[in-house]
């Protein structure tokens, strides 16, 4: 299952604060309601402690695998779909793999020291409003036409 990548407001960079965050708060609870209902029936079918952490960490790849697929592909989470804004390499080209791929990895490092507080700063300071992830991964999150 993918979106279709809808095509990118380009120059809006700069108002979509609030929107990635709502985004962000979209996935983060869709995640959550989903892992929390395959967690749960895992710590009751499954018995072996090796067992129970081998599912925490799948459900940790699985949280990067999705903004890696969505992103890759559409450009677009479920939460960025929902708020209308796309990610996009800085001249507007989709993302793709390669990109979504570096700047998800980088949301490890975003999320230091607690609730986003890197990307949030870089966010405010640089001048087309993009955390770490973005800046490596030369992309931007705009708006979506």
């Amino acid at each position: 299952m993918a979106f279709t990548r809808p095509d990118p407001k380009m120059g809006t960079q700069g108002d979509v604060l609030g929107l990635r965050i709502a985004a962000f708060l979209i996935d983060a609870i869709l995640f959550a309601v989903v892992s929390g209902v395959v967690f749960g029936a895992a710590f009751v079918a499954v018995e072996s402690p090796a067992l129970l952490a081998l599912v925490w960490l799948l459900g940790g790849l699985a949280f990067f695998a999705y903004f890696i697929y969505f992103e890759g592909t559409s450009g677009q989470t479920v939460g960025k779909r929902v708020t209308s804004i796309v990610v996009v390499r800085e001249d507007g080209r989709p993302l793709g793999y390669g990109g979504a791929t570096i700047r998800t990895l980088l949301r490890i490092v975003d999320a230091l020291p607690t609730l986003y507080l890197i990307g949030l700063l870089l966010i405010l300071v640089t001048d087309d409003n993009q955390r770490l992830g973005d800046l490596a991964a030369d992309s931007v999150v705009v708006r979506t036409t």
